[in-house]
């Protein structure tokens, strides 16, 4: 007879009890820092993990200006009240690439509807984002040549996809996306704020 298997529980750096995947990416978000996850052996032999705050999340988002492919110039303030969706990503990126389908289909979830913003800000040059996306659609608003603006969030590593709440405030920051179903909740919670 196998030895019983200890069953595994992950927790917020609040103690709220979170899904594998939503422990998975928030160890990613920032996978440059030194790890402080907490590991505790419980009484009935069950692990708990409890995972350190990300540092990004509540703080202002900082103040951006970009131009899309078909020219229009973005900032920050011009979105106040609204909730925006962003993604850091490069043509060269293998995760990047990966992930754009299911960012597609996300945005898709949201229709048309007008308070909440998808912006995919790159630092490739226009004439290559535009050819890239006419062959691989990707739905989101494209801000291209936005390397300095990207800079500005002191962000490492790509993919990077922030939420930015309807007061400016980054509310979720994420790399890599195994928890879907959080994201999408995350963005839908902060609509109705």
């Amino acid at each position: 007879m196998p030895p019983p298997v200890s069953k595994m529980i992950y927790r917020d750096y609040e103690g709220k009890t979170i899904s594998n995947n939503e422990f998975v990416d928030i160890r990613m978000a920032n996978f440059h820092y030194q790890d402080a996850t907490i590991v505790n052996t419980l009484p009935d032999g069950s692990t708990e993990f409890r995972l350190q705050k990300i540092p990004q999340e509540g703080m202002s988002a900082p103040a951006f200006s970009v131009k899309t492919i078909d020219g229009q110039t973005l900032t920050l303030d011009s979105f106040k009240g609204k909730v925006v969706v962003l993604n850091f990503w490069f043509i060269g990126c293998a995760i990047c690439r990966a992930h754009k389908p299911k960012l597609n289909d996300l945005k898709s979830k949201f229709g048309e509807e007008d308070e909440v913003i998808f912006l995919a800000m790159s630092p490739d040059l226009k004439s290559d984002v535009k050819d890239y996306v006419r062959k691989e659609p990707f739905a989101y608003l494209q801000a291209t040549d936005a390397q300095a603006q990207m800079k500005l969030f002191r962000f490492s590593g790509y993919p990077k996809n922030i939420v930015v709440g309807k007061s400016g405030e980054i509310v979720y920051w994420r790399s890599t996306i195994a928890a879907w179903d959080k994201f999408e909740s995350v963005i839908r919670s902060e609509m109705l704020k």
